[in-house]
């Protein structure tokens, strides 16, 4: 049965419109570009001293909120730890608003509190469901660990707090309390009702053990969820364990959802190699700190992952984003975990963002920009031999085919529809594409556009060499 893509854009990161059996391209991912310099310096003595992290952001009209949270893990269940937020209009300069919302005259500088006491791994969202009240547009969900008197200590709960502009919240329910939630826990409202993606555990199959997972569970009312399944992946690595999930529905094509996960990574034993890293020193201060061998031992990358229903995932095990070449705070426990929510910096480039040191004590902080090209998490290309890209049956709904692609100057692309079998329509090539766009109209060679071939099932095939394939979209 042919795919109905309508007008909507298609992208070449998984196989949802690719037939493998008839293409000989292969995907990849790919990788943010990071810009130099410091894009905001956490320098206040509270955030020096505690960890700070789990940037989220949120579009507010024209402006930007970033939140993030801080935390004294001496007192990990206690209430040193506190939601602040610092606010851009350009996604490149950013500044503390004095919201004093929360006195502390002991802070240095601007108070940008908007809640505490917390727990871990706060995420904020504005809630687009059309019945939400006014007063908990905003919402900002989160662990809280609470003593618990049948059981005789305290246990971690996720709960959720509103607020009516971002700045004053109230708590106002709590959403699941079988879980550990210690990682950011994300709610979106798609398809009319709430989707979570949270955190928890399950028995490891490879080793001994258990393996941090990232589970789904819904709700109509916000109030009533479902049990929480895992989400599952296309590649082999059963075991590959993720901190984090940042799954968003991407914004130029939102019936499908990406996220770029952290992928944490416990070595066996501590060697003298490890030792030898540059940030070794920085790696046993990690231990120290939290009081926890496994932190001198970890290290953390981040993976791109799409998807088109929210519970099976196309999975990169190649990392999106490392620490890159080492120095003495990287190539640790905390590395890479990127901004919940990416900017528009202009028609071409989005903007992401990651803390650096964020869990070293004593040390400033650092929000880092990276860029990436729009649609170019992934692709599916070819390099020095050409190859070829051949679509599933499919209908569309549109007069001109719009492609991002990149090439050499050496490489091409070339497209052909072919018909429901895969024979070649008369009439059908277009020109040589060569270049580097987001958004290229593609002429036939007769002069013709795609209109002929609409609500018709056709499919494309694309001849490629030295050449990548991002997205297509008929308009």
């Amino acid at each position: 049965m042919a795919i109905n893509i309508e007008n909507k854009m298609e992208v070449f990161w998984d196989d949802y419109i690719v037939d493998t059996e008839k293409t000989t391209a292969f995907h990849r991912v790919l990788n943010p570009v990071r810009k130099d310099g410091i894009c905001f310096n956490f320098d206040k003595g509270w955030e020096k001293d505690y960890t700070c992290g789990y940037p989220c952001i949120v579009k507010d009209g024209k402006n930007y909120k970033m939140y993030y949270d801080y935390q004294n893990f001496e007192e990990i269940y206690h209430p040193k730890q506190a939601l602040a937020v610092l606010e851009s209009d350009d996604g490149i300069h950013w500044t503390r608003p004095d919201l004093n919302i929360y006195p502390h005259p002991e802070l240095e500088g601007c108070n940008n509190i908007v809640l505490e006491p917390i727990g871990d791994g706060y995420y904020v969202f504005v809630d687009e469901n059309p019945a939400c009240p006014a007063d908990e547009k905003y919402k900002a969900v989160g662990a809280v660990w609470r003593y618990n008197e049948e059981k005789g200590k305290d246990e971690p709960k996720l709960y959720c707090f509103a607020s009516p502009d971002g700045y004053h919240f109230k708590e106002i329910c709590t959403l699941r309390e079988d879980s550990l939630f210690d990682s950011m826990n994300i709610i979106l409202w798609r398809n009319n009702r709430y989707e979570c993606y949270f955190r928890n555990f399950h028995p490891a199959t490879t080793r001994d053990g258990v393996v941090r997972d990232i589970r789904v569970m819904y709700s109509d009312d916000f109030r009533t969820w479902t049990g929480g399944d895992i989400i599952e992946f296309s590649d082999e690595e059963i075991d590959t364990e993720l901190y984090t999930n940042n799954i968003i529905p991407y914004e130029r094509a939102p019936h499908i959802l990406i996220g770029f996960p952290t992928r944490y990574v416990e070595k066996s034993e501590w060697t003298g190699n490890m030792e030898r890293m540059k940030g070794g020193p920085a790696k046993n201060s990690l231990a120290d700190n939290y009081g926890k061998e496994r932190c001198r031992r970890a290290a953390t990358d981040c993976l791109f992952m799409c998807s088109r229903d929210g519970k099976t995932w196309t999975r990169y095990v190649d990392p999106f984003l490392t620490p890159g070449i080492e120095y003495e705070t990287n190539w640790l426990y905390g590395d890479n975990f990127l901004s919940y929510n990416m900017i528009e910096k202009d028609e071409n480039t989005w903007l992401f963002y990651e803390f650096e040191n964020h869990g070293l004590f004593g040390k400033e902080k650092y929000l880092i920009r990276y860029e990436i090209i729009k649609d170019r998490f992934a692709c599916i290309m070819a390099e020095n031999e050409e190859k070829v890209v051949v679509t599933k049956p499919f209908i569309f709904d549109g007069n001109d085919l719009h492609l991002n692609f990149s090439t050499s100057v050496y490489g091409f692309i070339h497209v052909d529809v072919l018909d429901k079998e895969g024979n070649k329509l008369e009439g059908s090539e277009s020109f040589e594409l060569f270049g580097d766009t987001v958004d290229r109209k593609v002429n036939l060679e007769n002069g013709k556009d795609y209109s002929e071939y609409k609500g018709k099932e056709i499919r494309l095939r694309f001849k490629m060499k030295q050449a990548k394939l991002y997205s297509m979209q008929f308009k």
